[in-house]
């Protein structure tokens, strides 16, 4: 029985692993257009080319698409997040030790973001100095 369960958390590891791959890999990545980002949910990839605080990584988006971003913080087994402060939220929710993300680092496995509406071609920044245009 146990090669069993060794079997089968391999086959779980690969999967995780290979989910990991695509969504750093596949999802809005770089700077740049992608696939459409529609309301709800949306798994989307980090910044690869440097770290990027969250405000400039979601600057390219309109300013009320998007409610939130959750980010799970691996180190600490945690989730912070990002929310949109133009939809009426206070400013404090945002800090750091209320949970809120400060830097979206480098090659993080995927971004969780609530989207309120569509964007067609969404634009993310790959590093603190892309632009939007």
């Amino acid at each position: 029985m146990s090669t069993l369960r060794l079997k089968i958390a391999a086959v779980v590891a690969g999967g995780l692993v290979l989910a990991a791959i695509l969504g750093a890999s596949a999802g809005v990545v770089t700077a740049g257009p992608r696939s459409t980002l529609y309301p709800g949910w949306n798994l989307v990839g980090g910044p690869l080319n440097g770290n990027v605080a969250p405000a400039d990584y979601l600057a390219c988006l309109p300013p009320d698409s998007w409610r939130a971003v959750y980010l799970f913080d691996n180190r600490t087994k945690t989730w912070t997040h990002y929310v949109n402060t133009n939809l009426g939220y206070p400013a404090y929710i945002n800090r750091s030790e209320l949970g809120g993300i400060t830097i979206i680092p480098q090659v993080e496995a995927g971004l969780w973001i609530l989207m309120e509406q569509q964007v067609d071609s969404p634009r993310v920044k790959d590093s603190p100095s892309d632009t939007c245009s």
